[in-house]
């Protein structure tokens, strides 16, 4: 691939010939579509069909997460739901907590689990280190088994699992048993979708639930929930500045905590697991780990011949993508490079390449903070991607313990040149990944403790705050 040949022509303010309208455009277009199914659900609501406009606004929801529209947060569309909500009949008033008393079971709810991603391993480590409470889990959209980490730490806490949509009904009903659930806990943790309307429907009522916690864990899209929130978890500073400016998050209720991640015990040396990657011992090994969909094109360009250049400038250098799967358009940046461009489809325990890798470059255009993380706790030098305006730092990797060790690139030169000072340089790369392992250390080390030990007793103070109605 010739050097630039991705590079979009730009006008004289930098953005690509016609993007700022086309996208704007583009943006309009997404509202008008969201607002034609919030009009929709409110009219379903209107007739008295509250399943309906449940399923409306799911659906609405979906698109604003999914096709960015403008806006992060509906307070009208959650008016809609906690209306509903409020007419729902189960629960009581001895759902609510009395105040002063001690938070010892919690309810987790997610709408799914999958295998492979930072939110389920992140809730399996919340509940291993809550050790001196029960943790249990409502599951409402999820399909297939539980993964084995959450199972054995929910069985580990003394907790149950409970699976809403195994029983026969609509999400009425599912939020109707999800109230009942939690009627048997002291404090309730969203983990969920950006569209899953159950828990917006089942603690509509304050009066009929346990203080509610929301996991900002997709901090970038439009997500609902704000509405029913004692607090909201931020996992970093731009996605706590995000929620109070542009979903109306009251700062008092807007927390941040760090991401939950494992400190790493190498089982293998790097030479080692080289070698039982089939990776010469001296090659300089780049490593990229995410799902799949982190590694879009963008246009024709792929992951993968954003590499193309750079491997042919350095003959010692190869790189391993975990994630992506193979790929018939990264077969010519594979053939281009000799074979030093590979990819893997996602994996539930992706350890070996971590331990292999020399450095870590983080997936494009989408960002894996978990990865990120991971690969700190490695020591490996981190290498991540930020070519949007400063406005849209909430794309970016500006996360506690990354936000001060990641090369960060603006552009495509300057992220092969940040590449070729690690490629050429060990004594740079052993130095960058130490600061990087020394960072995540000193701020992660102690963060299931903050997750385990301070979040239910914190969320218990804003939860009185002020007013009826919590992160509204």
């Amino acid at each position: 691939m010739v050097k630039g040949a991705f590079e979009p022509v730009r006008d004289g303010d930098g953005e690509p010939a016609g993007g700022t309208a086309s996208r704007a455009g583009r943006i309009r277009s997404n509202f008008a579509a969201f607002d034609a199914r919030v009009r929709h659900a409110e009219r379903l609501a209107a007739a008295g069909d509250h399943a309906g406009a449940a399923v409306e606004t799911a659906i609405a929801a979906t698109l604003a997460a999914h096709r960015h529209c403008g806006v992060f947060a509906s307070p009208r569309l959650e008016r809609l739901m906690t209306g509903i909500g409020r007419t729902l009949d189960g629960g009581g008033p001895d759902g609510a907590r009395a105040d002063g008393a001690p938070y010892r079971r919690v309810l987790h709810v997610c709408t799914q689990l999958a295998p492979v991603g930072g939110l389920t391993k992140m809730l399996a480590l919340w509940i291993g280190a809550d050790r001196n409470r029960v943790n249990g889990v409502a599951l409402t959209q999820h399909r297939g088994p539980v993964d084995g980490r959450i199972t054995a730490a929910v069985r580990e806490s003394g907790g149950g699992i409970h699976h809403l949509n195994h029983h026969k009904g609509d999400k009425l009903a599912w939020a109707r048993e999800l109230r009942q659930i939690a009627r048997g806990y002291d404090v309730v943790v969203l983990h969920i979708h950006c569209e899953d309307v159950v828990p917006l429907i089942a603690f509509a009522d304050p009066a009929k639930s346990p203080p509610v916690l929301l996991l900002n864990h997709a901090d970038h899209l439009f997500w609902i929930g704000t509405r029913i929130s004692h607090a909201v978890i931020n996992l970093r500073e731009a996605a706590r500045r995000l929620a109070v400016a542009r979903r109306g998050v009251d700062p008092a209720r807007s927390l941040l905590l760090p991401t939950l991640i494992t400190l790493p015990e190498r089982q293998r040396a790097r030479s080692a697991a080289k070698q039982a990657l089939g990776v010469p011992e001296d090659s300089v090994l780049l490593v990229s780990v995410a799902r799949g969909a982190k590694y879009r094109n963008v246009g024709p360009v792929t992951y993968a011949d954003r590499h193309v250049d750079l491997l042919a400038a350095h003959p010692q250098a190869r790189l391993i993508v975990v994630g992506p799967g193979e790929r018939a358009d990264w077969e010519r940046a594979r053939a281009a490079t000799g074979g030093r461009i590979t990819a893997h489809p996602e994996l539930s325990d992706p350890r070996v390449f971590f331990e292999a890798a020399d450095i870590y470059v983080d997936s494009y255009p989408f960002v894996s903070s978990t990865s990120m993380l991971e690969a700190a706790a490695y020591g490996l030098p981190l290498v991540t991607r930020f070519e949007a305006p400063a406005a849209a730092e909430i794309v970016a990797i500006n996360h506690p313990g990354l936000d001060v060790t990641a090369r960060v690139a603006h552009d495509q030169a300057a992220y092969e040149a940040h590449l070729t000072a690690l490629i050429t340089d060990a004594a740079a790369r052993d130095a960058a990944g130490a600061e990087s392992a020394a960072a995540v250390a000193g701020l992660y080390a102690g963060a299931r403790e903050d997750h385990a030990g301070q979040d239910p007793e914190h969320a218990g103070q804003v939860a009185h705050l002020g007013g009826e109605h919590r992160a509204d």
